[in-house]
Parts: C-alpha cells; sequence; structure tokens
C-alpha cells in the first residue's frame, strides 16, 4: 500500500484545478483551510517531536494554488502533511451521507477483541461497553492503558474489528496498518479522506466529517477548539461504506 496517499492525492487533484487556497488557519488540535470556491476541509494537526513549531511560509499560504498546499501531504514535514490533508478532505466527501452509529455499523459483538488506533475517547468508551477487548494503540501515551504504536505489528492482526484515524494519512503510517488488519476495519474522525475508492482497498467503512459553516468551523480552530468544539460549531458527520472486497497489494 506504499502509494495509496499518492493515490488519494492524485484524486483529490482533480477537484483542486484552478483553486486557490482563500485561508489558513493552523490551531492547536486541527488545521483548516478555506478554498477559493468557499468549500472548507480540516485535518488534524500532527505534533510531531519537541519544542516551538511555526510554518517557514506563515503570512504566504493564502492565494497559493490549491493544488501547491494540497501537495504537502507528501511532505514529511507534520504541518505541511497536515495543510495538504485539509485541502485533499475540502474537495471530497460529496457523495458520502449520514453517518451511522460506528459501532453498531461495524458490528461490534460481544466477544470481538477491538483495536483503535489513535485515542478516540467517545468511541473508546462506547467500544469498552460492548467487545470483550479494547486496545488503544497511542504515538503519545499520556492516557493511562493505552499501548504504544509499535505494538500495532503484534496486536493488530489478532483484532476482529480495527478503527484507524484519519491522521494516518497524513503521517503516513496507513499502508502498514492496513497491512496488518485481518478483520473488519474503519478509517474515522474528522482527518478521513473520504473517498470512496478507499473502500475497494480492504476498508469496510469511512466515518469522516464535512465543513458545513466554514467561517464558525475556521473560528473555532482559531480559537483552539478540538472535536467536540468542531462539531458543535459547523462540522457534521458522513460516511462511507461498504463495499466488500479483497485487500489489494501495493
Amino acid at each position: 500500500m506504499a502509494g495509496l496517499v499518492e493515490e488519494l492525492l492524485a484524486a483529490a487533484e482533480a477537484h483542486l484545478r484552478d483553486l486557490v487556497v482563500d485561508r489558513v488557519v493552523i490551531g492547536l488540535a486541527y488545521t483548516a483551510v478555506l478554498l477559493s470556491d468557499r468549500r472548507a476541509g480540516v485535518a488534524a494537526t500532527l505534533l510531531e517531536g519537541t519544542g516551538c513549531r511555526v510554518h517557514p511560509r506563515a503570512g504566504e499560504l493564502a492565494g497559493r494554488p490549491a493544488r501547491a498546499l494540497a501537495q504537502g501531504l507528501l511532505s514529511p514535514d507534520p504541518l505541511e502533511a497536515s495543510l495538504g490533508l485539509a485541502v485533499v478532505n475540502a474537495v471530497l466527501g460529496e457523495d458520502a451521507g449520514p453517518s451511522p452509529d460506528p459501532v453498531e455499523a461495524m458490528g461490534v459483538k460481544e466477544g470481538d477483541v477491538v483495536g483503535v488506533v489513535g485515542y478516540i475517547g467517545p468511541l473508546v468508551g462506547s467500544l469498552r461497553k460492548v467487545a470483550r477487548e479494547v486496545l488503544v494503540f497511542e504515538r503519545n501515551r499520556s492516557r493511562p492503558g493505552t499501548l504504544p504504536d509499535w505494538a500495532v505489528e503484534t496486536e493488530l492482526p489478532r483484532c476482529d474489528v480495527v478503527y484507524i484515524t484519519g491522521t494516518a494519512f497524513a503521517n503516513k503510517t496507513i499502508g502498514r496498518l492496513l497491512g496488518l488488519c485481518r478483520g473488519r476495519l474503519a478509517v474515522v474522525g474528522p482527518s478521513t479522506p473520504m473517498r470512496a475508492g478507499l473502500l475497494e482497498r480492504g476498508i469496510d467503512y469511512l466515518f469522516g466529517a464535512r465543513v458545513r459553516d466554514p467561517e464558525a468551523v475556521l473560528r473555532a480552530v482559531s480559537e483552539g477548539g478540538g472535536t467536540k468544539a468542531l462539531f458543535h460549531h459547523g462540522l457534521e458527520k458522513i460516511a462511507l461504506g461498504p463495499v466488500r472486497s479483497p485487500r489489494l497489494p501495493g
């Protein structure tokens, strides 16, 4: 799945021709962009490493071609990758519908072992009421009861159901994670790229978000808002799936 991120970017670029970036907001939890056609997208702000982070082209991002910022999704720089994913997310998801409950939609049963890659509090809480075992993998292990991210190598293959945060597209771990999964699989969260073609790569469900009120969402991001704040201020839950097909190599 080495080319999965490149494939996503190529699909989005067809929708980005002639568009420029009108506004960029890089917040504490999320990054948001507003395009010249008034569509907006969000993605989690990657906080890799320590110390103060600044964008080297701050003050010069607005007005740039949307395709140029989308290319940042391929960058190893966390802020560039966050911006790139936000631009991509702005133009995807038009064919998505209202989101069902992710636990019910994935058919989680009492005896299931469930893996969650990236801590998603409400989802983890709901899963623990149903599943036999819930394994949460986190790079930042500030929350008790989580496993280190490298534990996916041995633990994901035994999970009956796996939920992967959409941030995995920005940090380039999505290909490896999909390759480790043997059970039912969903990508979840506001960072999730809502491209139907991903359902042909062995993903059963995409649970993402659409910006309904761009001004409210950009304001919430600029004020340091997290997931709950964004859904309260103009973000709506959407979903795509399922298409049953075998996972493809590559």
